[in-house]
């Protein structure tokens, strides 16, 4: 076991610690989690441990950083032909929920770390949420076809932000509670973002259609 560890990359070894941080901060609270009962439960000296954290701090802090990660990839299911918009965001917020399904100690480590006051946490949370709202305004564009006024730009911006804040909780329930039907909850989270979208000001006739109740 010890030979086979030691074969191990830098790059997989410290993967191998992440994964094993996830499993332990998604089961208990931060503050009862010692460093060195990770160092002992992957089977390294905590010198090597310090080698890649140099603190329990920034050991979470690279978890949460790698489950945004996962996250972001999980949630980027390929476009499908003749899909619309509704169904575009409907199967990432599918895939969203699977995630938290297949790997719900990474998962829940992630919300734990999300909202907190401490400013490395609060910017891997601000660029997640950037490259989600990103992704979403980008597929909005592609169903436009065209470059979106300055002020309706900002404004729908400001909608995705607050409708990732809103999915995010409603997939954090589903974590508590997994009897919620991830269906429902889905076509809640499309719905709601379409149905905002569509009361921005200004928006081009052709995205007005693509957010309307008959293009779904």
């Amino acid at each position: 076991m010890t030979d086979s560890r030691r074969r191990l990359s830098p790059d997989d070894r410290r993967n191998e610690l992440l994964a094993l941080g996830a499993e332990v901060f998604g089961q208990r609270p931060y503050d009862e989690v010692r460093i060195d009962e990770i160092a002992e439960r992957a089977g390294v000296s905590r010198a090597l441990m310090y080698h890649y954290f140099p603190d329990k701090r920034a050991f979470f802090a690279a978890v949460v950083r790698a489950e945004g990660e996962r996250l972001f990839e999980a949630t980027n299911p390929p476009r499908l032909p003749g899909q619309t918009l509704f169904g575009q965001i409907r199967a990432g917020v599918l895939a969203y929920l699977r995630y938290d399904e297949e790997h719900p100690h990474g998962a829940w480590a992630a919300y734990m770390g999300m909202g907190r006051a401490d400013p490395v946490l609060r910017g891997i949370e601000d660029i997640d949420n950037d490259r989600q709202a990103n992704r979403i305004i980008d597929r909005v564009g592609a169903a436009v076809g065209e470059a979106l006024d300055a002020k309706v730009e900002r404004d729908l911006r400001a909608t995705v932000y607050g409708w990732l804040a809103f999915t995010f909780e409603m997939c954090r329930q589903r974590l508590i509670d997994p009897s919620l039907n991830a269906d429902l909850i889905a076509d809640m989270c499309a719905h709601g973002l379409l149905d905002a979208v569509g009361r921005v000001p200004g928006i081009p006739a052709a995205l007005a259609a693509a957010v309307s109740p008959d293009a779904r």
